[in-house]
């Protein structure tokens, strides 16, 4: 489960590592924006922003989480809407697990453990979504048969991919 974590965020980092720069500033202000609407939308949930290991400034990073549930999120802006429906669609292409997604920004794929990654499109925006369940430390998991735990496991990481994807596709429309 977490090499496959790894193996997507890997990907994502290579996906995302050819992002032209809006500047520090635009991305402080995204980030304030998304930290807004999630705070409003999912209170209970702690928001870290997180740095680019290259030490760039054409990527931002946040981190959710909520108990022993986590998710990544980053967010790449491209220099135009057409250059970051290319990068997507080249994703698709290459990505042989991915399966494509509705409802999501403008196009959107999610592979990974039960959908537990997602990357998508809003305009210029690349935005990717991973998240991690940690289903054994629930305080119920004890009473948990194995094939409650897994599927509890399934559910939680697609539930909570598609809507932190959800709700930052919604943010980046606003104000």
């Amino acid at each position: 489960m977490r090499r496959r974590i790894l193996y997507g965020l890997g990907l994502s980092l290579v996906l995302l590592s050819h992002a032209i720069g809006q500047g520090q500033l635009d991305l402080d202000r995204l980030d304030e924006k998304f930290a807004h609407q999630l705070q409003r939308e999912l209170p209970g949930w702690k928001h870290e922003r997180g740095k680019p290991m290259n030490g760039g400034t054409t990527l931002l990073i946040q981190y959710w989480s909520l108990s022993n549930r986590k998710i990544k999120i980053a967010i790449s802006p491209q220099k135009s809407a057409e250059e970051a429906r290319d990068r997507i669609q080249n994703f698709g292409r290459t990505m042989k697990e991915a399966v494509e997604l509705s409802g999501f920004g403008d196009e959107a794929y999610s592979w990974g453990y039960e959908g537990s990654n997602i990357v998508f499109r809003r305009g210029k925006f690349v935005v990717f979504v991973s998240t991690y369940a940690e289903v054994e430390s629930d305080p119920d998991a004890r009473s948990l048969t194995p094939e409650q735990r897994n599927e509890r496991q399934r559910s939680e990481v697609n539930r909570w991919s598609r809507e932190f994807a959800r709700q930052m596709a919604a943010a980046i429309d606003l104000p």
